[in-house]
């Protein structure tokens, strides 16, 4: 009996330590380059804010060509720099993501630089995305 509650407590502790990790805007910014670059557009829109959406249907209209190279990706993302607003409801991060299709040419970048502005929306952190 001793076993199984010190077996449920760690267990508890494990799922809280995960799950507080995840709603970090660098945790975020993460998951949404991932599904972005890996041709995973409706997880990718779970990240970002109702008006970034449509950037990522446009993107994801102008990228069915490359849609099964892009599900091979394997992306990496290297948070560079977070700088985070005074309030705390907006961060802005740097970041290099390696294994990314480029949508141009096909061709897999050795490394790309990217730059997301996050903002904190219902003590939720989303990508606020806007097509260049």
């Amino acid at each position: 009996m001793r076993k199984s509650k010190t077996f449920l407590l760690f267990a508890i502790a494990v799922l809280i330590t995960a799950c507080s990790g995840s709603n970090t805007p660098e945790s975020v910014a993460e998951s949404f380059s991932k599904a972005l670059y890996t041709a995973d557009f409706e997880g990718a829109k779970t990240y970002c804010t109702e008006e970034s959406k449509q950037a990522v249907d446009f993107i994801a209209a102008f990228a069915t060509e490359k849609v099964v190279e892009m599900k091979k990706a394997d992306i990496k993302f290297l948070a560079k720099e977070v700088k985070l607003s005074e309030d705390g409801n907006s961060a802005t991060i740097k970041a290099v993501v390696t294994g990314a299709i480029d949508l141009k040419d096909g061709e897999i970048r050795d490394s790309t630089d990217t730059k997301l502005h996050m903002v904190k929306q219902n003590e939720k952190w989303l990508v606020d995305f806007k097509l260049k």
